[in-house]
């Protein structure tokens, strides 16, 4: 990883909160500069969260339901949007959030459900 991600990802405190959540472990399947976040079971893996910079700024990318992921991007417009990067198939449920646009609770609240989402696929 380098240095601008690590220092920015150890300010917010994301990476740690996300590696709490038990089986949690990072990846980087995109290259150094794109962390992911995933939770495995003996059959597969699932990514959870995706923590990057972009145009010199943090963010982090999530899946929810589709209503959960249209209401989060009405009620934060501009500051939770489409995932970005994701395929068409991904897209309404992936989203993306500049992580110094939200308060830490909503940051961690996000994460919390891309984590049960994730946990509930590996059953």
């Amino acid at each position: 990883m380098n240095s601008e991600l690590l220092d920015y990802i150890q300010d917010t405190g994301i990476l740690d909160y996300c590696l709490q959540k038990s089986g949690a472990y990072v990846d980087y399947p995109f290259g150094k500069d794109y962390v992911t976040v995933k939770v495995k079971n003996s059959r597969k893996s699932i990514i959870f969260a995706e923590i990057f910079v972009l145009d010199r700024e943090l963010k982090l990318t999530f899946s929810t339901d589709e209503g959960t992921a249209q209401k989060l991007r009405s009620d934060y417009a501009g500051v939770i949007v489409r995932g970005w990067h994701c395929p068409p198939v991904q897209a309404k449920y992936k989203s993306t959030v500049s992580v110094y646009g939200v308060p830490n609770e909503v940051l961690q609240r996000l994460i919390d459900m891309s984590y049960d989402r994730a946990i509930s696929k590996l059953k």
